[in-house]
């Protein structure tokens, strides 16, 4: 195995690690906006049931009904959000999933190569010897 193709391998090697480290990198990403996001719908969720106990006599009843279809509205666009980053999540950690397989296969095919390599080197010096020591023995014995 020629030098150029290890040294081919290396810098692939390098470009899978860096793809690599982009996508752990967008991984934390999106976990982040989908804790966000679960910590927004449980704050949603919560103010209701602040305001549903908060809700006293006739008129806090009436001013909670009031007010109930714009909080359920909004637990429902933070539901939607919710559901939007765990998607974003599981396409990210699909995509980590290539990208060290991807890595992981260079790996493996620079070692195959390099222990390639290392078998011819160990062959040659063999043949190396095995000259040597054919050209110094005697022709006659």
């Amino acid at each position: 195995m020629s030098s150029a193709r290890i040294r081919s391998l290396h810098a692939l090697i390098r470009l899978r690690k860096k793809e690599v480290d982009e996508a752990r990198a967008g991984m934390a990403r999106a976990l982040a906006a989908e804790n966000a996001a679960l910590t927004e719908l449980e704050r949603q969720l919560t103010q209701i049931e602040l305001e549903r106990d908060e809700a006293e006599g006739d008129a806090g009843r009436e001013s909670f009904r009031l007010w109930l279809p714009v909080a359920q509205e909004n637990v429902a666009q933070a539901e939607q959000m919710v559901l939007k980053t765990r998607h974003d999540s599981i396409r990210v950690r699909e995509e980590l999933i290539q990208a060290n397989a991807a890595y992981k296969a260079a790996q493996t095919l620079l070692e195959k190569r390099e222990e390639e390599a290392r078998v011819l080197l160990a062959r040659r010096e063999q043949a190396e010897l095995d000259d040597l020591s054919r050209r110094a023995r005697p022709f006659f014995q």
